[in-house]
Formats: structure tokens, sequence, C-alpha cells
């Protein structure tokens, strides 16, 4: 990822997440609307019509072939979903420098905490994928499997690329060393 975008903190309360610029050395907030409902009932009932169209079909193919394709594709669809979203992110992403006096110390704490809990969510997710391929190895082939397959492994390795773990690691140990960088930017 070519995005120079670190997350903090993401502050529940105001809906707004912290990030650091890692070559501007300055942090700034960047706020969220929340998503409808809409989007959630609509993959529900995809979900539901896609099984239901798809749970008879079975696909010939040695069940090794399956689950190697499977994974593959799931890795190479997220790892070019990665590469889209960045470069939106970075051609459109718009935040508010905040001044150092707005960035408790407690920000940076606490996101290191927030960031070890989604790295054991990402954990749980590669266990699941990994279940879903021994699933699809064990069965006569279904082609829902496949699919179902192909997500579980876009899932973790998309969400694992934005939490940007060995460079997010790295600023919290600067930040408790205090030698992180910051540019004290005014409001």
């Amino acid at each position: 990822m070519r995005s120079p975008w670190i997350p903090i903190f993401y502050d529940k309360e105001n809906n707004r997440t912290y990030f650091y610029h890692l070559k501007d050395y300055k942090v700034v907030e960047g706020s969220y609307s929340s998503q409808g409902s809409l989007a959630t009932i609509l993959s529900g009932v995809v979900g539901v019509v896609l099984y239901s169209l798809l749970r008879h079909y079975l696909l010939t193919l040695s069940t090794t072939f399956l689950v190697i394709s499977s994974v593959i594709s799931g890795l190479v669809i997220s790892v070019i979903l990665v590469f889209v979203v960045d470069k939106i992110i970075s051609e459109n992403f718009q935040g508010r420098q905040v001044s150092l006096e707005h960035i408790p110390a407690s920000f940076f704490k606490e996101g290191a905490k927030q960031f070890n809990k989604q790295l054991r969510i990402v954990i749980v997710l590669l266990l699941l994928a990994l279940i879903c391929s021994y699933l699809l190895y064990v069965s006569n082939g279904e082609l829902i499997l496949f699919f179902i397959t192909i997500l579980s492994w876009i899932l973790p390795t998309f969400v694992l690329a934005f939490l940007r773990p060995f460079k997010r690691k790295k600023m919290y140990a600067l930040y408790k060393k205090n030698q992180l960088l910051i540019e004290n930017g005014g409001l």
C-alpha cells in the first residue's frame, strides 16, 4: 500500500478516526457518516438468493484443485481490491490537521489496544478461512462452498492490509519512546 496514512485511534463517541501521516509527520482527523441498513439488508438478500441458486451445483474438478484455486482467487481479488481502494483513498482523503494540544496521550494507548483487538479478529478470520478451505476439501465440490471459500480469504486479507500492522506497531513503539515526529498543526 502506498497510502501514507496510518490509523492511530478510532473515537467511537465522535465517530472520528485519527491518522498519522508518515511523510508529513502530522496527525489529522477524519470523520465518517454512518452507513444505513440498506447495504446490510441487500447483502443478506443476495446471500439467500445465491445460496438457493447454487446449493445443488457441483464442480467436477478435484477437491485439491478447487481449494487451491479458491484460495488463490480470494487472495488475488483481495490484492486488487486493496490497490483500488488505496488509490481512491490516496486521491480523495481530506482530513483536518489536529494540533498537539488536542491529541491526548490516551489516543495512542487506546489505539494500541484497539489495534491488538483488531489483530485478534484477523486471526479468527484466518482460522475461519482455513476451516472453509478444509470444508471445501472434504466436500463433493459444491459451488457455493467454492464461493464461500473465496470470500473467506478476501476478508482477512483485506482487513489486514488496511490495519497496516508493521507500520502501526512501529509508530506505537516510537510514540512510547517519545521518538515519533509530530508537527504541531494549527486548527
